[in-house]
């Protein structure tokens, strides 16, 4: 078999092996990696001044339920509503530009088909200057509400250093 077919061949086989691990996954679970996945563009989208500054906060609202709850760390008070998270994402977008926002290990139980229980790592890169990465372990609640998945709480979870 001459190397061109081999190629081929694997890419084939790739393919569907992805196509039968996506397939493997709910409908549900797609849809919280989806949720996911539009947070960290979202996110890493940059924002002009302004009004671009109360656009993208206003999307990255969108992604959270009226009364989200968010624990950073111990002994930091918790950050609590969709109205204050956008109003911080406002305030610190110069300085979270600077930074790309990754997900990663993601995975998500469903109790019932309104809520899930997710699991993730977030990874933080440093973009320019000394290059760095920090990795933080959160848990999260997600809720389906008016057919959409949103982030109802967020908490960092204390690993062994």
């Amino acid at each position: 078999m001459s190397r061109r077919v081999q190629l081929i061949l694997a890419l084939v086989f790739a393919v569907a092996a992805l196509w039968w691990w996506n397939g493997r996954r709910s409908s549900a679970e797609r849809e919280v990696q989806a949720l996911f996945e539009g947070f960290a563009r979202e996110f890493n989208s940059g924002a002009s001044g302004g009004l671009g500054l109360l656009a993208r906060a206003a999307h990255i609202g969108e992604y959270f339920t009226p009364d989200v709850v968010i624990e950073l760390a111990q002994g930091s008070p918790p950050i609590q509503g969709r109205e204050t998270l956008m109003g911080m994402a406002s305030r610190l977008q110069p300085r979270t530009s600077a930074f790309e926002l990754e997900f990663d290990d993601v995975t998500v139980e469903f109790p019932d088909p309104d809520h899930g229980e997710a699991t993730f790592t977030a990874l933080f890169r440093q973009l320019s200057g000394e290059k760095s990465i920090d990795a933080r372990e959160f848990s999260a609640e997600v809720v389906r509400t008016d057919g959409r998945w949103r982030v109802s709480r967020v908490v960092a979870i204390d690993t062994l250093r």
